[in-house]
């Protein structure tokens, strides 16, 4: 045997089985997308005549949604169609209209046209974005055809954008086109596509004039055309790749790679996300997606922590393996790095002050030095771009919080410097620092380095101004105090960054004790009960208390609809419409309502209770429109207990 070839690993084979049970799932329906690198060039148009042809052979296929823009060509090729009525919404006086999905599961068609696949959808509908109503249509047993451009896929984000200059905000999750059964690439040369924006075939005659001078130069045609075929080829090889496994041809499995994404809580994270996987998909191996946080992140703020949320989700949709850690960023990457036998890190660019690196080093020179992988560093080019008002409000509210914490600063040492004066009769000049210590550690430990930085300043100038000669003037008759000056100022300084890190020591391990003793506590006495309606009201009431929101379990009846078993708090906000969401939350496993992407108008949050053997009922929460990213893992972590107690239940039910 070749040395390029090796047996296949078994945890592979192992992991391929699986696969190869989830596709034999007869349930799920066949997926085709229609891809094009831009607008115009007949994906709509080769959909609808693939759906003819469908018809012709006696299939049964329906139009869900189709989008022609006026295109006459277009148009005609519904004729002879049946066409679904769409669900109207009305949204700020504007009728909009969307794909009716409970019309499609109703007609249960075999195939269902579904076009434009990255639109979002109007804020009362069922999903966020229409990929989401295709997956739940797939999972019926839905056949659908779908269209989408490259420019749409989230990971090909920020190759767009540099591309054209242009951020797309639609993006389709890469995990739907993956799990896509056939990829047909609708191509069009670019001097046809620019011939039939000229004829207004593509938009009228004004828009066509203003898109030319835009987005449909020849530059980005051309590369986004060649984006559009790579992705496509990409995708064919994937499949080529699952079939050899399948068929147990030997090849260079190589599985020894791994690709290692530091994440931050920036904006650019994305661009570096999306980088990751591009790799990952390239050379088939797998990645993760890590982020260290420093004691000085803490305090975070909501805005801060909400992105980074946004960017360790965007990662988990991209199949990355999300790994939280804690201490040095430099050294948890390295140690992390060393660990998982990493090949190559992604960093981003480092946007520290010049203060920051002096002080604390920088991040990327020390993983640069002490790891064994190659670094791959990424410009953070977009970090900044933000919405002028946002970015002003944010700026606003950070100036009341700095003034908030400073004004600590300001009030410790003033009332230092008083009481010290009234003492100065008593007390020697050169014992007058050792007191204002004092200040400068309570103030760290209670607002933070900065205002300790400023009390440690203002002690100087306090200490010079009232109690070194000449008196109430900065000037020093005795040289002999100027070193008096600078120990005060650096032992101040250290002893303030010092006593701040102790203060975020302390919190964080506060806030990871109260979580760990609440989810002990609450785990403790459930597991121990054997009798359901003690499960129930133990379960409601534990998390009502701890979190003051109000706690619905709703369970299913023999003819498999929910009814609330259990409930601590205001049951009567619980409506019809509440129970619809927690009924389709039971039948489709999926977490849906406030704070999601489904159904997201719901007031209540709704988590399936999961088990082994399927799902057992629904938890509905109602966090009174606030719910932090920390509770939502805690409600989490309390719905996994719920759910096992549930599952104990029933199977010790069982056995009796």
């Amino acid at each position: 045997m070749k040395e390029d070839y090796k047996r296949p690993d078994p945890d592979e084979l192992l992991n391929l089985l699986k696969e190869e049970e989830e596709k034999r799932d007869s349930n799920r329906g066949y997926l085709k997308i229609f891809l094009g690198y831009v607008a115009g060039v007949g994906k709509t148009y080769r959909m609808l005549s693939e759906a003819h042809v469908l018809k012709e052979k006696n299939k049964d296929v329906v139009v869900g949604i189709v989008e022609t823009h006026g295109r006459i060509e277009t148009e005609k090729l519904l004729e002879g169609l049946e066409i679904l009525p769409r669900l109207k919404i009305d949204y700020k006086g504007i009728r909009l209209e969307e794909l009716d999905i409970d019309a499609v599961l109703k007609r249960k068609p075999a195939y269902v046209l579904v076009d434009e696949l990255a639109h979002t959808n109007a804020s009362d509908s069922r999903h966020a974005k229409r990929y989401q109503d295709v997956e739940e249509l797939l999972n019926a047993g839905i056949n659908v055809y779908s269209t989408l451009n490259v420019q749409h896929i989230e990971s090909l984000n920020d190759i767009v954008q540099q591309i054209t200059g242009v951020e797309v905000k639609e993006t389709v999750s890469d995990k739907i086109i993956e799990s896509a059964d056939k990829i047909e690439v609708v191509d069009l040369p670019f001097e046809e596509l620019i011939e039939r924006l000229k004829e207004g075939k593509v938009y009228v005659p004004e828009k066509a004039k203003k898109a030319m001078g835009n987005f449909f130069t020849e530059k980005n045609l051309i590369a986004l055309r060649e984006t559009a075929l790579r992705y496509a080829t990409l995708h064919v090889d994937s499949e080529m790749g699952h079939y050899l496994k399948k068929e147990k041809v030997m090849g260079p499995w190589d599985t020894s790679n791994r690709i290692m994404a530091c994440i931050s809580s920036s904006p650019s994270s994305r661009k570096l996300i999306r980088i990751a996987y591009r790799f990952s998909h390239l050379y088939n191996v797998e990645w993760f997606a890590v982020y260290v946080e420093p004691y000085a992140d803490i305090r975070m703020k909501d805005e801060t922590r909400q992105q980074l949320e946004k960017n360790l989700e965007l990662a988990e949709e991209l199949e990355g393996k999300i790994v939280r850690l804690k201490g040095s960023i430099a050294n948890e990457i390295v140690s992390f790095a060393k660990s998982k036998n990493i090949t190559l890190i992604l960093l981003g660019h480092s946007r520290r002050s010049r203060l920051q690196e002096l002080t604390e080093g920088s991040v990327i020179n020390k993983v640069i030095q002490k790891s064994a992988a190659q670094v791959l560093v990424v410009e953070n080019k977009n970090e900044f771009n933000v919405d002028p008002e946002t970015h002003k409000r944010t700026a606003n509210n950070q100036l009341d919080s700095l003034w908030g914490s400073y004004s600590i600063s300001f009030s410790s040492i003033g009332l230092t410097t008083v009481i010290c004066l009234l003492l100065r009769s008593f007390i020697e000049a050169p014992n007058i620092p050792m007191i204002f210590i004092i200040p400068i550690v309570l103030t760290s430990l209670v607002a933070g380095k900065r205002p300790g930085v400023l009390a440690s300043i203002l002690a100087v100038a306090a200490f010079d101004l009232f109690f070194v000669p000449p008196f109430y003037t900065f000037s020093v008759a005795d040289v002999r105090f100027i070193p008096t000056f600078i120990v005060l100022l650096v032992v101040g300084i250290v002893t303030s960054l010092l006593a701040d890190t102790v203060r975020k020591q302390i919190e964080y391990t506060r806030q990871r004790e109260t979580f760990i003793s609440s989810l002990y506590d609450f785990s403790k006495g459930l597991l121990a009960s054997q009798d359901l309606s003690i499960i129930l009201g133990r379960s409601t009431r534990y998390i009502s208390d701890s979190l003051n929101y109000d706690v619905l379990i709703l369970l299913p009846d023999e003819s498999k609809k929910l009814y609330v078993a259990s409930s601590y708090g205001k049951k009567e906000k619980f409506d019809d419409h509440e129970m619809a969401v927690s009924n389709w939350v039971f039948e489709q496993g999926k977490t849906a309502g406030f704070g999601t992407d489904t159904l997201y108008s719901s007031q209540w949050y709704h988590i399936p209770l999961k088990a082994q053997m399927g799902v057992l009922g629904v938890m509905a929460i109602d966090p009174h429109n606030n719910m932090t990213n920390e509770q939502r893992h805690l409600i989490n972590a309390y719905a996994n207990v719920v759910s096992l107690t549930l599952s104990n239940y029933v199977y010790s039910t069982v056995e009796r």
